[in-house]
């Protein structure tokens, strides 16, 4: 259930759209509800649009949150390029960088590894029948021992025990998708 109304708060250069959401849960003693303040127009969409809208927000808020607390892009803020020396500084003059353009190329790369990352969570939990953070997945997962056995022209990558069900899981998963064809 939904109700909307009106409302100017002091500070405020004018009304606001205001919309009461209830919701009523099974075995709940008292109502769920929550107020959604906005400022789209009366005449743009209705109460249950909005609130579809401002939903779908909120989920993309919280792939971002999700994707900075697992991933955790190193963004810049500063045009300097990093230096690394031992000892004495270079005389050498470092040349200013495009901040810019070096946290876009970050970012995407966050995003793509967050896809990566959300493909493999969907898999482990179909696998599973069980639900799947990002963090658990890096924990259980990704972050796994592992050793490389090189023999002739063969490589062999062994698995921790604690790592090799979750993998072989999630391997039997992967190959079942539908890629695309390059």
């Amino acid at each position: 259930m939904a109700a909307e109304l009106r409302y100017q708060a002091e500070t405020w250069d004018r009304p606001r759209r205001v919309i009461l959401v209830v919701k009523e849960r099974e075995g709940d003693l008292l109502l769920d509800r929550f107020f959604l303040v906005t400022s789209l127009p009366w005449t743009t969409k209705l109460r249950h649009e909005v609130l579809a809208h401002y939903r779908e927000r909120g989920k993309a808020e919280g792939h971002m949150g999700e994707l900075k607390d697992v991933l955790a892009p190193a963004l810049s803020s500063t045009n300097r390029a990093k230096t690394h020396w031992r000892g004495k500084k270079p005389k050498s003059h470092t040349p200013a960088v495009d901040a810019f353009a070096c946290n876009e190329v970050r970012l995407l790369i966050a995003c793509l590894a967050y896809q990566v990352m959300h493909i493999a969570r969907r898999a482990m939990a179909s696998a599973t029948g069980t639900g799947w953070s990002l963090r658990r997945l890096r924990e259980r997962v990704l972050r796994a021992g592992a050793r490389l056995l090189i023999s002739g022209r063969r490589m062999t990558l062994a698995l921790s025990a604690a790592a090799a069900p979750f993998w072989s899981v999630l391997w039997q998963q992967l190959m079942a998708l539908h890629w695309a064809d390059p």
